[in-house]
């Protein structure tokens, strides 16, 4: 794991957007590729693809000050990747529990309906209902109207498992965050939304470690070329794909 003291000498200012080079500046991710020893993208191989939507996304909507906030998170994000589907089940889970716990009465239905069917997929992944709800999940749902619950009960029984885990995940990450960056403190809660994010992943990578006293791999280098910026008078970069805006 990288701590703090990885950081280089003098870091891009960290800003909405991606950049076409450190002189422009840096969003989160593309701090992280600066950091892992990658060629400078804001897609680096050495996160999570959701965790790096997300964090992207969190980047992209928070103001300045919140933005700040993000730089103790970046040493984390370096070594942050998994091999399997549960990785992009378990970001989600997190995104959507934190938008349901503050949803409007309009949106609370389908983030319940997101919240049961991450939980089935999470708990039996050969997709037979599973035989009792995680206890996370049941927790929330007792926070929500009974009625709510049992609408969406009934709606994810007659719509059966996903066939895309992962574009579903990805879906329900990016319908989460668009709730919660509707909030009054949105930006207070989308850094907590990362940061716990962030924390489940971390979490994950310690369970998953095949070998913890194993010498760390090289990291990789991404194969992506970054797309260029077109210069702004403001010196930000182009916006993300597929970022909500406020």
């Amino acid at each position: 794991m990288v701590d703090s003291s990885a950081f280089p000498d003098a870091l891009p200012v960290l800003s909405a957007g991606r950049h076409r080079h450190p002189r422009d500046g840096g969003c989160a991710m593309e701090w992280a590729s600066l950091l892992a020893g990658e060629r400078w993208s804001d897609h680096p191989a050495c996160t999570d693809p959701l965790l790096a939507h997300l964090t992207r996304s969190v980047n992209d909507l928070v103001g300045d000050r919140a933005r700040t906030a993000l730089a103790h998170l970046v040493p984390t994000l370096v070594v942050v990747r998994g091999d399997d589907a549960t990785w992009a089940l378990e970001v989600a889970s997190v995104a959507v529990r934190h938008a349901l716990r503050r949803a409007r009465p309009a949106d609370r239905r389908d983030l319940v309906v997101a919240v049961l069917t991450l939980d089935h997929l999470l708990a039996a992944p050969d997709a037979r209902p599973p035989a009792r709800r995680r206890p996370a999940t049941t927790a929330l749902l007792a926070t929500v109207p009974a009625g709510d619950v049992a609408w969406a009960e009934r709606f994810t029984r007659a719509m059966g498992a996903p066939r895309r885990v992962r574009g579903l995940a990805r879906r329900v990450v990016e319908v989460s965050v668009a709730t919660v960056a509707a909030l009054p403190d949105a930006d207070d809660a989308l850094v907590a939304l990362l940061e716990d994010a962030v924390d489940t992943c971390r979490a994950l990578a310690r369970r998953t470690a095949p070998d913890t006293t194993a010498a760390p791999r090289e990291p990789a280098v991404c194969a992506r070329d970054l797309v260029p910026a077109r210069a702004g008078a403001g010196g930000g970069g182009r916006r993300h794909d597929s970022v909500a805006t406020r």
